[in-house]
């Protein structure tokens, strides 16, 4: 469960960012890594470089970054969600293709493209491998998000015979069924509004709201996906207050708050809690990764642009989780 999220500010801002709904915890941190570093693909053994410096939040594998989220410097971002029981990877490499375990397709995207456009003309040439990045470790079950500057966004999902990459128009996505399954189940939505319902007469009965929201009379409320994609897009479209860098901020964590698992409301069938382990939030233009924490609801904030794009070496960042509070007095 998570759910993934756009929004421009009025003056010309793009933010993209994600809840990380989960039941366990997976040594994350954000990880900043510098152009020309030489990582491996473990599915051929071939060396790569990085073209472009990347920020996310991730976790570092014997020095190879597996990534949730981020952003490059060129201000392309990139999420992956978990697609459970969907999601379909190749058994065998393919001559001629760019062959990717899945936990690698964000590194590979943020550390060569900078726009949507040029991902869609090169996911045509990648085939993805079933192999896990290490031997006790489960293959991911994923689709992705990915978002740029110039407010263009894609899904990418696997299927039996191919990788089908869909337009994102609505600027949102969660988990399972597919991508075009969520579109559609908007029709049944479209009706909802935050203006309250005129006063209406039926026969001779006058009816009039007794109180505000009615609108929204409908709008699904709990935390399955589809429930999620629906709140999420509405919330969303009806957003007021965008007009500055650090309203839409503000916004874009309200809404992520009003989709968040929190402790106790979701237990998985082992008896796990699922709750949003962080939320992040990217603006595209300034390389800043904006992040709060399960146990610690102050925003963090980490410049891409105040590192060494042409360091040498991969950078941690703390990952705070204890609550952080302004005492005023």
């Amino acid at each position: 469960m998570c759910t993934a999220l756009t929004l421009t500010s009025k003056d010309g801002f793009h933010f993209f960012g994600r809840n990380m709904d989960i039941d366990y915890n997976f040594n994350q941190s954000v990880i900043f890594v510098p152009r020309n570093l030489d990582w491996e693909n473990v599915v051929n053994g071939e060396s790569n470089k990085t073209k472009y410096a990347l920020l996310g939040m991730g976790t570092l594998m014997n020095n190879h970054p597996l990534l949730a989220d981020g952003m490059n410097e060129k201000g392309l971002g990139c999420a992956g969600l978990n697609f459970l029981g969907f999601a379909h990877f190749e058994e065998n490499r393919l001559a001629g293709k760019v062959n990717l375990g899945p936990y690698d397709l964000m590194l590979w995207i943020l550390s060569n493209f900078g726009s949507v456009s040029e991902v869609k003309s090169a996911l045509e040439e990648v085939n993805l491998i079933n192999k896990p990045f290490a031997p006790k470790l489960p293959v991911p079950t994923l689709h992705w998000m990915v978002h740029d500057k110039n407010e263009e966004s894609i899904v990418i999902e696997t299927t039996p015979d191919r990788i089908a990459v869909y337009d994102n128009k609505i600027g949102v996505l969660t988990n399972q069924p597919a991508f075009d399954w969520h579109i559609m189940n908007l029709n049944q939505y479209m009706a909802l509004s935050p203006m309250q319902p005129e006063t209406t007469t039926w026969h001779k009965q006058q009816l009039e709201p007794i109180g505000n929201g009615l609108g929204l009379k409908g709008l699904p409320g709990d935390f399955y996906p589809s429930s999620r994609f629906v709140r999420s897009a509405f919330l969303k479209n009806h957003a007021a207050f965008l007009d500055t860098k650090e309203s839409t901020i503000s916004e874009f964590f309200h809404i992520l708050g009003n989709v968040a698992p929190i402790g106790g409301s979701v237990i998985t069938q082992e008896g796990k809690q699922f709750i949003t382990l962080y939320s992040s939030c990217m603006c595209l233009e300034n390389g800043v990764y904006y992040y709060n924490t399960y146990n610690n609801s102050q925003i963090n904030a980490i410049d891409m642009f105040k590192e060494d794009l042409d360091g040498h070496e991969i950078k941690v960042f703390k990952y705070p989780d204890t609550q952080a509070i302004n005492f005023q007095n």
